[in-house]
């Protein structure tokens, strides 16, 4: 085994090595230059030994010295040595801090109550790994505990700086935040019961049907979800990070509309903007279409049966009318198709709600992923942020207003401005005041669809959108007198 391997890199093991063999060659050569061991001088052997000793033990002395070392000083390492090198911190545990929170600075910190906190915990925590202690001695500060580790992640995703979360939380700075956020990462996409799943029975989809009914303005009752994409904002790849993971080139990830590097992102929901389908596979440049036609939404859709009789998604002009898809018409101004384009419009807007609380919650989604993270694990990131989006949904947990230290450090990094909260009253999507248009219609275009994929159903008069307009036409039905772009 070489030497390196089992004394580490240690300058002072290193010319420990170099002074040993010289000094058992002279002490051996003293030795037989004498007929007999008696005769061997022992005060000159002990001046040899004590002569190479000497710029040891001194060298011994710089090294410590130079890593920040002191024999004075003591160590909470239980069983090893004393000048062990050691950060003395107190671990906060989060029970104690918790306490020290009213239910409103609860909420703004994590972006979910106290009782979501802990049953989010009990949900992955058989996922997350163990909490293991070191095996010589005793962790220095305490073993950092699950919720703790959920504490910190929830913080970064809420974009925090990771600096602060540490310091918070009582831990070393950054490496013990990140550590935390790829366990709960991990730990949220391996619970099977927070996947996203497109419902299957046709009871669940009739029920999503009624929820947007209730919505609409004149009783629409055929929208089983609102679809569109988001761009999710990252640096340029390198061509190492892309090669074996996507298989795009590099360049195929900066979005030309939105002058900025990313990720197609196809989602999906409900009425309450909980999503029922979220793919993250095509880079920035792809179209919504594309991103579509080539997504296992579109290929389970199209099997006959899958959606029950009458219903259909909406989208908007990324997309194309087909059999399960509804979009408005184009280049119309007044008349039945006029008014359909408002009617649609006022359903489809629930994904660009569901987007908005996406990255207002998550504030980490108004900026570009950092640097260090994969484009790989970029997609395992954000599908964790969309399944927590889902439990914060479910536990009916409305968007918050962030704290001032996430909004000036997502700000430092050249991230988007958050909305203005108003103190009185849970936060509502406002489509003229927080779209983010920087990360919405990256991908409305056909660059890269084919002409006979978007025609395959033009000569069908028995498409959702036609019986919808046929609904309006029938009951006289008119766009109210309110702003176009709602």
């Amino acid at each position: 085994m070489c030497y390196k391997c089992f004394f580490g890199n240690s300058l002072f093991i290193k010319v420990v090595l170099c002074f040993l063999v010289p000094l058992a060659t002279t002490a051996t050569t003293m030795f037989h230059n004498s007929r007999d061991g008696s005769s061997v001088d022992k005060r000159k052997v002990g001046a040899v030994v004590a002569a190479c000793l000497a710029p040891l033990i001194r060298l011994y002395q710089v090294e410590n010295q130079w890593m920040g070392i002191s024999n004075s000083g003591g160590s909470n390492y239980k069983g090893r040595p004393k000048g062990s090198k050691t950060v003395k911190r107190e671990r906060r545990s989060v029970e104690r801090l918790f306490r020290e929170l009213t239910d409103h600075q609860f909420r703004r910190m994590y972006r979910m109550s106290r009782e979501s906190f802990w049953k989010l915990l009990d949900i992955i925590e058989p996922n997350m790994p163990k909490v293991r202690k070191r095996k010589r001695g005793k962790t220095p500060n305490g073993s950092i505990s699950h919720a703790n580790r959920l504490a910190m992640a929830l913080r970064y995703f809420c974009g925090g700086d990771p600096q602060d979360i540490g310091l918070a939380h009582g831990v070393n700075g950054t490496t013990e935040v990140l550590k935390s956020v790829w366990f709960v990462v991990d730990a949220v996409n391996l619970t099977s019961s927070m996947n996203i799943k497109f419902p299957v029975s046709h009871d669940e989809q009739r029920r999503i049907a009624a929820g947007f009914k209730a919505k609409s303005r004149i009783g629409l009752a055929n929208c089983v979800g609102a679809i569109d994409g988001l761009l999710i904002w990252i640096h340029k790849p390198t061509k190492v990070d892309v090669k074996d993971n996507i298989g795009f080139g590099e360049s195929k990830f900066f979005c030309g509309r939105k002058k900025k590097y990313g990720l197609n992102l196809m989602g999906t929901c409900d009425a309450r903007g909980f999503f029922l389908d979220v793919e993250i596979r095509y880079p920035g440049s792809s179209s919504d279409f594309y991103a579509f036609l080539n997504s296992n939404l579109r290929e389970k859709l199209e099997r006959n049966g899958f959606l029950a009789e009458g219903l259909c998604l909406y989208g908007d002009n990324a997309y194309v009318n087909t059999p399960y898809m509804a979009v408005p018409f184009k280049c119309v101004r007044d008349g039945a198709k006029d008014a359909f384009n408002f009617f649609h419009s006022s359903l489809r807007i629930n994904i660009e709600c569901a987007f908005g609380m996406l990255v207002h919650r998550w504030g980490l989604l108004r900026k570009a992923i950092p640097m260090n993270i994969t484009v790989k694990k970029t997609g395992s990131l954000v599908m964790c942020l969309c399944k927590l989006h889902n439990f914060c949904i479910s536990q009916s947990d409305n968007v918050t207003q962030p704290l001032a230290g996430d909004v000036v450090h997502i700000a430092n990094e050249g991230g988007f401005a958050f909305p203005i909260f108003d103190g009185s009253a849970e936060w509502e999507y406002d489509p003229h005041e927080d779209r983010l248009d920087g990360l919405m219609d990256g991908g409305e275009h056909f660059d890269d669809a084919n002409r006979r994929d978007r025609r395959r159903y033009d000569a069908r008069d028995d498409l959702p959108h036609m019986a919808m307009l046929k609904y309006i036409e029938i009951a006289g039905y008119q766009r109210p007198n309110v702003p176009n772009n709602i």
